[in-house]
C-alpha cells in the first residue's frame, strides 16, 4: 500500500524555500498556510499555479494567523488533529522555513511528534536541514538537487519566460561556428590594444547597421567599412579570427572590412561577449544556461525585459549583463540601477549578478557596483572567467 505524502508549507514573500523541497520530494498533496497579507499579494496563487503545473495537488488554507503565538498554535493544533483523523496513515512533512517567526514556532510545536520530519530550507548553503524529531534526534541534512531550471526559477519570482535565443537549434549551430572567436576575444581582452580594437569595430558596426523604425531589429545598410589605418598586431589577429568564423571579409594589409550579415555585425558589436559568457558557464557544467532571455513581469504583462545570460545551478540563479562599449559618466548610474533592480526582482535572495565589461571600468562604476551589490568583472578578469564560474557553481564565490 502506497503511503500518501503531505507537505505543509507556510507561504511567505520568498517562494523558493517552499517550492524547492516540494519538487525534491514530490508529495501527493501540499497544504499552503496563507495569511491575509500573503493572500493580498497573491503569492499563494503564484505558488499554487506552479505546483499544479508540476502535477502536484494543492489545498489553500486562508486567514491563517501570523501574530499571537497562542492563536497560531491553536490553529496549527486544529489542523494537526484534522489530519490525524482524516489521513491517519499519511506521511506528514512540515516546512518551517516560511511565514513569520511566530508562525514557524507555533506550527513546529503543534506538529512535533506528528510530522515525519520538520524541515528548513537553507538555500544559501544548498541543503535541507531537519529539526529534531520527537525522539530529539537531529537528522543529517540533505544536499539540494537541481529541481529548478531558468524558466521555473523566474516563474517563482513572478517573471513569465517567453523565449531565449539559445533555445533555437539554428542559433546553437551558428554560435558553435564562432565559439573559437569568442574564446580568442575573451582570453585576450585584457590587452589595451584589443580593447581599442573593440571600440573601433563598434564604431564601424554603428555605421553599417540601421535600426528598423518601430522595432528592435537592424538592417545592414552599409556592409563595406574601413579603418583609418591598416590594422596590424593583435588587431590583425582579431580580424583573422572574425574571417575564419565567416563574420567579415578582410585581407591582411588592407583597411577595408565587409560585414557578411546583420547577425555578424551584431556579434562584433557586443554579441561576442554574451556568447563568451554563455559558452563559459555552459561548458563549466551549470545545470541550465540561457542566452538572451525575454519575458514579462506578471504584474505588467506589456514591457518586455531581456537578460543577456541567465544560469540556474542547484536552485540558485546567476544573472550576467555584458557591456563592450566604454561605460562613461552618462550611463554609470543607469546601468547600476538597472542591475540592482533586475537582480532583486529576478534573483531574489538567492541570485547573484555579474557585470562583464570589455573596457576598463572607472572608479565610479566600481563604487556603484559595491553599493548595488553586483560583481563587476573587467577585462583583466575575463580571461579567468571559467575559474570564477566554477567558484560560483561550487558555492565558493
Amino acid at each position: 500500500m502506497t503511503v500518501m505524502k503531505i507537505h505543509i508549507a507556510l507561504v511567505s514573500a520568498q517562494i523558493l524555500p517552499n517550492l524547492i523541497p516540494i519538487l525534491m520530494e514530490r508529495p501527493d498533496r501540499v497544504l499552503l498556510m496563507v495569511t491575509p497579507e500573503m493572500a493580498a499579494r497573491r503569492l499563494d496563487r503564484r505558488l499554487e499555479k506552479l505546483l499544479k503545473e508540476q502535477g502536484i495537488g494543492v489545498e489553500l488554507f486562508l486567514d491563517v494567523p501570523d501574530a499571537g503565538l497562542r492563536e497560531i498554535k491553536a490553529y496549527a493544533d486544529t489542523l494537526a488533529n484534522r489530519l490525524i483523523e482524516e489521513q491517519a496513515d499519511a506521511e506528514i512533512v512540515l516546512n518551517a522555513t516560511g511565514g513569520t517567526k511566530l508562525m514557524s514556532f507555533g506550527f513546529v510545536e503543534a506538529f512535533r511528534g506528528i510530522a515525519g520530519h520538520i524541515l528548513y530550507t537553507d538555500t544559501a548553503h544548498r541543503r535541507i536541514e531537519y529539526l529534531p524529531n520527537a525522539q530529539a534526534l537531529l537528522p543529517e541534512p540533505t544536499p539540494m538537487g537541481n529541481v529548478l531550471d531558468v524558466p521555473l526559477y523566474l516563474a517563482a519570482q513572478g517573471f513569465r519566460f517567453r523565449r531565449a535565443a539559445s533555445d533555437e537549434v539554428s542559433w546553437r549551430e551558428a554560435v558553435s561556428q564562432r565559439k573559437a572567436t569568442c574564446k580568442f576575444l575573451g582570453k585576450h581582452i585584457a590587452d589595451p590594444h584589443l580593447q581599442n580594437f573593440i571600440g573601433a569595430m563598434n564604431r564601424l558596426v554603428d555605421r553599417a547597421l540601421e535600426n528598423i523604425p518601430g522595432t528592435y531589429e537592424d538592417r545592414l545598410v552599409a556592409p563595406d567599412q574601413a579603418f583609418e589605418t591598416v590594422p596590424f598586431g593583435i588587431w590583425a589577429k582579431a580580424l583573422g579570427e572574425l574571417v575564419k568564423a565567416a563574420l567579415i571579409t578582410w585581407q591582411d594589409g588592407s583597411p577595408d572590412v565587409t560585414f557578411t550579415s546583420v547577425e555578424a555585425a551584431r556579434f562584433v558589436r557586443g554579441g561576442w561577449l554574451e556568447e563568451y559568457a554563455w559558452h563559459t558557464v555552459k561548458d563549466a557544467g551549470a545545470f541550465d544556461t540561457r542566452l538572451s532571455v525575454e519575458g514579462v513581469w506578471a504584474d505588467t504583462r506589456k514591457t518586455i525585459n531581456e537578460f543577456d545570460v541567465l544560469a540556474c545551478h542547484i536552485n540558485q540563479l546567476l544573472f550576467i549583463e555584458c557591456k563592450t562599449p566604454r561605460i562613461g559618466p552618462n550611463n554609470e548610474n543607469d546601468i547600476a540601477y538597472k542591475l540592482k533592480s533586475l537582480s532583486q526582482d529576478a534573483g531574489g535572495l538567492f541570485g547573484d549578478t555579474w557585470l562583464l565589461s570589455a573596457r576598463q571600468p572607472s572608479d565610479v562604476l566600481i563604487e556603484r557596483a559595491k553599493q548595488a551589490r553586483f560583481r563587476l568583472i573587467g577585462p583583466d578578469e575575463l580571461a579567468n572567467l571559467r575559474e570564477l564560474v566554477l567558484d560560483w557553481l561550487s558555492g565558493r564565490d
